[in-house]
């Protein structure tokens, strides 16, 4: 579990904990500290797939010195903001932060590749690691950027992990990379939603605890499924889990621009957390199959990062047009249908088995 603490830390807790900050709480751009917060926000996840076989054996060797300084960097970052406030005009705060955020995406993408070399996962440790984010999300009810502290906490776990040298994994993937970064990108557009919508009224964090909680308990039940029936070939549970991801995220996403006071109805969260449940899976078949595949999940991390940045800057500029939200949808729709028939491409390309 403390493998996929370390990769979940970074998209699903600094980067939420930031952009609630930037968003709600207010950022400053006169100074130059205002755009230190950008820089592991988005510099990192595109970087560093691109480093070559010696820069990540060098940084994987220092791993737990990295964790450990991260755990560090990030309660200095913490204490300030625990019962005090996100002050949008320091500078300090900008330094700690950005510093945090940029060793979290490092030993976050350390952990990535270890675990893409490793195929053959089981839901259970996956869906371990989403309740402890959830338990986080929950307390930010409370402690509104308690989510820093919760990835510097899984980056002092970290320092006890075997860091083993793996392979530099293949850019691309393998296939359904691109539908399944796209799914990404919409639903933590929508998962964030609740954030910006509700100001600095700090009970969003309980509502998409939900969501997390749900998409945990569906990743158990893949689990005991795909051993009792064989589900880990069956349809539903692999290829087709992203379209249902999709269906049921469209149907929240439907009902709340008809209805939009169902943007705060847990049942809506419920929804999400299924349809996160479903690209959870989706990638857990892509895992399953060959390392060189769950490399592709690294395209998806850095899609959920564009979805959380994308939505808080639609709800600062557009809040007037909830649903214009339903846009969002558009590239995993599109993503899908081009998989589909690339797919379908391919088989046809395919030389006719020997009678």
């Amino acid at each position: 579990m403390r493998l996929r603490l370390a990769v979940l830390q970074f998209p699903l807790l600094y980067c939420f904990g930031v952009l609630v900050g930037m968003s709600v709480y207010g950022v400053n751009f006169s100074p130059a500290g205002g755009w230190l917060y950008l820089i592991p926000l988005l510099l990192p996840p595109a970087v560093l797939s691109r480093l070559s076989r010696g820069a990540l054996d060098r940084m994987r060797r220092s791993a737990r010195i990295l964790a450990g300084s991260g755990a560090l960097l990030g309660a200095v970052a913490y204490r300030p903001l625990h019962l005090g406030f996100w002050d949008e005009r320091s500078l300090a705060q900008a330094v700690t932060v950005a510093a945090f955020g940029v060793v979290s995406a490092v030993v976050g993408w350390l952990a990535l590749t270890q675990l893409a070399a490793r195929p053959g996962h089981t839901p259970a440790p996956v869906a371990a690691a989403l309740a402890v984010v959830a338990a986080f999300l929950a307390l930010s009810s409370w402690y509104p950027m308690i989510t820093l502290l919760g990835a510097a906490l899984c980056l002092a776990s970290a320092t006890a992990l075997r860091w083993e040298p793996v392979e530099v994994p293949a850019r691309g993937g393998g296939p359904r990379a691109v539908f399944l970064g796209a799914l990404s990108f919409y639903l933590a557009a929508e998962l964030s939603q609740v954030a910006w919508d509700m100001g600095s009224d700090s009970s969003w964090g309980t509502l998409i605890a939900i969501s997390f909680l749900t998409a945990s308990a569906l990743a158990v039940a893949w689990w005991f499924m795909a051993e009792r029936l064989a589900a880990a070939s069956h349809p539903w549970f692999t290829a087709g889990a992203g379209a249902v991801a999709v269906a049921v995220a469209g149907t929240a996403s439907a009902v709340t621009a008809w209805r939009p006071a169902f943007v705060l109805h847990p049942a809506r969260h419920v929804l999400l957390g299924l349809a996160l449940g479903g690209l959870i899976v989706a990638l857990l078949a892509r895992t399953t199959v060959t390392a060189s595949a769950a490399a592709g999940v690294q395209s998806v991390w850095l899609a959920f990062v564009l979805g959380l940045a994308v939505s808080a800057v639609y709800s600062a500029q557009c809040e007037a047009y909830p649903r214009g939200r339903l846009a969002f949808v558009a590239p995993a729709v599109l993503a899908f249908v081009w998989e589909r028939r690339r797919a379908v491409a391919l088989r046809r390309a395919e030389p006719p088995s020997p009678a």
